[in-house]
C-alpha cells in the first residue's frame, strides 16, 4: 500500500505486513471493499501521519483495517464538529450524520471510507447505539464557545470520546467489561485534558475556551485575559490548575488501566504513555501556554518510557 503525499514513511512502511494481506487477515472480501478500507486508511494517514506508520508495525495487522474505518469515520465528524464558532455550519453536520445513520440503517453508502466502517460495524459487532451517541455528542459541540462548569467538561468527553473509544474497542474484538469500560473512561477524561492544553492556544483564537467559567471566576481571571495572552500570577495559576488536573488525570487513567484487560492495555498504553511526556513539557511553558506553537513540547521521563514499553510488549505477546 502506497500513501501519497507523506514522505519518509516509506523505509518504514516496507517493514509492516502488507496492506492486502492486513485485509484478507481482517476477513475483507475481495474487491470494492478493500478499496473502501484502502480509502479510509488514506484518511487516516493524511490527518495522522506521524502516528501512522507505528500503527501499521505495531498493531496487530487483523485489526488495523477495522481501526482505519473508525478512525476516518472519527477524523471526517471532527473536521465538520470542530470549524470554528463563527465559521461553524450545522447543515452540513447534521446532512452527513443522516446519512451515517441511513447507512446503518440500510447497509450502504456513497462515501468509500463509510462502506468501509458500515461493513467494520456488522462483522465486529459494534453497537449502532454507540454510534448514534458518539454522533449526537459531535452535534452537541456545534458552535460551542466554552464551558460554564468542570460537569460540563466531563459531559463533553463523556458524550462525545467514551462512546468513541468503545467503537474502537469493539472493532478490536475486546469484550465489553466493567474494568474495561473505566479504563476506557479515565483514558478518555486524560487525553481529552492533554488536546485542552496543547490545542489551548488553537482553540481560543477559534473562539472555544475549554477552561470553564467557573475556574476562571475561582482564579478571578477573564477570557480576554487568556486571548491577550496576559502573564499574570493570577493567569499563571489557572493554568497551572488546569495543568494539575490533567495530571491527576493521566495518574488515575494509568492506575486504571492496570485492572484492565490485555487488548485495552496494549491499545491505550503507548498512547497514554507518550501524551504524559508531552504534557510534561506542557507544564513548563505557563502562559507561554497562551501563544501558538506548532512544535511539540516534550520532557522525557527515561523510566516510565521504559516501564510503558515493557509492559506493552509484555501484552503484545498474548495478542493475535
Amino acid at each position: 500500500m502506497t500513501v501519497p503525499g507523506l514522505p519518509g514513511l516509506g523505509r518504514l512502511l516496507s517493514q509492516v505486513t502488507p496492506w492486502q494481506y492486513a485485509l484478507h487477515l481482517a476477513g475483507i472480501p475481495r474487491g470494492r471493499l478493500r478499496g473502501d478500507y484502502t480509502a479510509a486508511a488514506h484518511v487516516v494517514a493524511r490527518r495522522y501521519p506521524g502516528a501512522y506508520a507505528p500503527a501499521r508495525l505495531l498493531v496487530p495487522p487483523a485489526w488495523q483495517p477495522h481501526l482505519v474505518a473508525v478512525g476516518a469515520l472519527g477524523i471526517h465528524a471532527d473536521c465538520l464538529a470542530d470549524a470554528p464558532a463563527h465559521r461553524c455550519d450545522p447543515a452540513a453536520f447534521h446532512a452527513w450524520t443522516e446519512q451515517v445513520r441511513q447507512g446503518l440503517a440500510t447497509g450502504r453508502a456513497e462515501q468509500p471510507f463509510l462502506r468501509a466502517f458500515l461493513h467494520t460495524v456488522q462483522v465486529r459487532s459494534i453497537d449502532p447505539a454507540d454510534v448514534h451517541t458518539a454522533l449526537a455528542g459531535q452535534a452537541g459541540r456545534l458552535g460551542m464557545t466554552g464551558y460554564a462548569t468542570e460537569q460540563d467538561h466531563h459531559d463533553n468527553t463523556e458524550l462525545s470520546n467514551v462512546p468513541a473509544g468503545r467503537i474502537l474497542l469493539a472493532a478490536c474484538g475486546v469484550p465489553a467489561h466493567p474494568r474495561n469500560e473505566t479504563a476506557l473512561r479515565l483514558g478518555a477524561d486524560a487525553v481529552q485534558r492533554w488536546d485542552d492544553l496543547a490545542d489551548l492556544a488553537d482553540d481560543l483564537r477559534n473562539g472555544f475556551l475549554t477552561i470553564s467559567e467557573a475556574d476562571l471566576l475561582r482564579f478571578d481571571v477573564t477570557r480576554a485575559d487568556l486571548e491577550a495572552g496576559r502573564d499574570t500570577p493570577a493567569v499563571k495559576a489557572l493554568l497551572a490548575h488546569a495543568c494539575d488536573k490533567a495530571r491527576a488525570a493521566f495518574e488515575a487513567a494509568h492506575a486504571a488501566l492496570d485492572d484492565a484487560d490485555p487488548a485495552v492495555q496494549y491499545m491505550c498504553r503507548p498512547c497514554l504513555m507518550f501524551l504524559s511526556q508531552g504534557l510534561r513539557g506542557l507544564e513548563q511553558r505557563g502562559t507561554a501556554l497562551l501563544r501558538p506553537s506548532r512544535r511539540w513540547h516534550f520532557r522525557l521521563s527515561p523510566a516510565e518510557l521504559v516501564d510503558g514499553t515493557v509492559r506493552t510488549l509484555h501484552h503484545r505477546l498474548h495478542l493475535p
